[in-house]
């Protein structure tokens, strides 16, 4: 049985082993990338955009371009119906075969959909829709399907929070983003007690913005440092201090009708046994006094 002390130590270590993951993923995107395998546009685009893991997962479905093949049904404006054939694998790869999945793609506003729905589950675009886009030779794909949760420069909330893990020498980003926190939470309280401070405060935070983003200094390209984690001293836990809990006592719990028959049957047998023991007892007890009565009775004689 793994005790709180246990417990509160290998989470520690987990969750430390998981911000160092993270670190060195975000490290390994700033600073690496896949080659590309193909002279696509988009892939160039992609690669530029998507992280190393995403962009891995999008190259695989770049690969099974070569078992597919479009047929244009028919079109109605400028709404295009494609069929591409697909070879799928089966279970174990023991066989394939061949699949059909229907694309619509609309040229004007350059919306794409396919049956098979790995944007919607994955949010990467499968290799139906890139076939159709070399096909038709398009070359940037909008930004609506590149989701920013797959961008690698796309600075996530979360890495904000300061733990116990960080160097507050490399970590400065993180305290100057708690501190300004904190004023604007204070200049929220003020702006809403009334219009004019909300007014007030949002033209001159509006201005501020606006001033930070032009400077060119504010626009420099965000590369994640590597946590100093293991070099953090290692925490020592102490056991919790005992205290008296509330609710019933264990040893006043409620016990079911099987546990009390139990108990009861062996209380029964203890007393039965006290009794045996103390019944003889009582009888060498006495037949000890009389068998030495009997030997004085002798003597006399």
């Amino acid at each position: 049985m793994t005790s709180l002390k246990q417990f509160v130590e290998q989470y520690d270590n987990a969750l430390k082993s998981k911000i160092e993951k993270e670190n060195k993923a975000d490290f390994a995107s700033f600073n690496s990338c896949f080659p590309l395998i193909t002279d696509c546009d988009f892939e160039k685009q992609l690669q530029e955009a998507y992280t190393n893991e995403i962009f891995k997962l999008f190259q695989d479905e770049l690969r099974g371009i070569i078992y597919c093949n479009l047929t244009i049904t028919g079109s109605h404006g400028a709404v295009c119906s494609i069929l591409v054939s697909d070879i799928v694998r089966g279970k174990e790869c023991a066989y394939r075969k061949q699949v059909v999945y229907n694309v619509y793609m609309n040229e004007e506003e350059f919306d794409i959909k396919c049956s098979y729905q790995l944007f919607e589950f994955k949010g990467i675009i499968c290799r139906h829709i890139c076939k159709v886009l070399i096909e038709r030779n398009v070359k940037d794909i909008l930004s609506r399907y590149i989701l920013p949760r797959w961008r690698r420069d796309i600075k996530r909330m979360h890495t904000y929070v300061i733990n116990c893990y960080d160097d507050p020498q490399t970590n400065e980003e993180k305290l100057r983003y708690n501190k300004l926190c904190s004023h604007f939470t204070k200049a929220a309280e003020l702006g809403a007690e009334s219009n004019e401070k909300y007014m007030f405060l949002m033209e001159y935070v509006d201005e501020a913005i606006k001033k930070s983003m032009d400077n060119p200094i504010c626009k420099e390209k965000f590369t994640p440092m590597l946590s100093e984690a293991t070099n953090v001293p290692h925490q020592k836990f102490l056991s919790p201090l005992k205290v008296q809990s509330k609710g019933r006592p264990p040893s006043k719990r409620k016990k079911s009708k099987v546990e009390e028959i139990i108990t009861r049957n062996k209380k029964k047998v203890f007393l039965c046994s006290i009794i045996f023991i103390t019944s003889l007892e009582f009888f060498f007890y006495h037949f000890i006094n009389i068998h030495a009565i009997i030997g004085r009775r002798h003597k006399q004689r």
